[in-house]
């Protein structure tokens, strides 16, 4: 049995997550006493607001990686580190062929936050687009944030059918007032991934442990096995 956390910015100084080293290894240590096998390390990705380059960006992950790993070589029981990246929707997205540099440390998974509105067609079109003009599969973030947003859940079904993958917030799942919506969507299999979405040890710290524990007393054992070994597939190789 291998947890997975496919969503969290653990980077030193990458973003609005992690401050320093020193709060990484804190995150770190304290997914490991909730079970976390492996942590997807995902920074924001705003080309269209920073107008930083994949390039220009991969560079400062790089940095940043590269310090975290040096603090915590001689650290033992932490989860496994892989890189990738949570990049902002912006127009024409589809076109911009180093965007598959992004995705997550040995897979094709593109790990994509989209715009917090009602989602136009062009948005839509370019977001399925993806898919085919750059061979990535698009996993849309915390999509639990869009719900207000859309007239209905459908488009998470009509998504689902052209490949794109959903990944929902442990928050959501342990929220008092969303806990039911979400163990009924993940019962319906409308969520492939789970993620903490953790930015520090303050007021976003790992949760994805007891998401876990709670889906594991309300959810049937086929959905369990799946979130519990979708590594199989999804996970980095090598």
């Amino acid at each position: 049995m291998i947890m997975i956390d496919i969503h969290s910015h653990i980077l030193p100084g990458m973003d609005d997550g992690s401050k320093n080293v020193e709060e990484s290894l804190q995150i770190l240590k304290l997914m490991a006493e909730q079970g976390i096998d492996r942590v997807a390390a995902t920074p924001h990705f705003y080309a269209s607001l920073s107008g930083e380059s994949p390039e220009e960006f991969l560079i400062r992950r790089n940095t940043a990686e590269e310090m975290l790993r040096e603090r915590i070589k001689n650290e033992e029981g932490l989860p496994q580190i892989f890189c990738g990246a949570e990049v902002k929707y912006f127009r024409g997205m589809s076109g911009v062929e180093d965007l598959k540099k992004l995705t997550l440390q040995g897979t094709e998974l593109l790990l994509v936050e989209m715009p917090f509105e009602k989602w136009s067609d062009k948005v839509i079109k370019e977001v399925l687009s993806l898919n085919e003009n750059l061979d990535v599969i698009p996993v849309l973030a915390h999509i639990e944030r869009y719900f207000s947003y859309q007239k209905n859940l459908d488009w998470i079904y009509d998504f689902k059918k052209e490949g794109i993958l959903m990944q929902m917030n442990a928050e959501y799942i342990l929220g008092a007032f969303s806990s039911r919506k979400a163990l009924k969507l993940i019962n319906n299999y409308a969520i492939d991934f789970l993620g903490s979405d953790t930015h520090n040890m303050t007021n976003r710290k790992p949760n994805l442990g007891p998401a876990i524990q709670k889906i594991e007393r309300k959810a049937d054992e086929e959905i369990i096995d799946r979130f519990l070994h979708y590594e199989q597939t999804y996970s980095p190789r090598g």
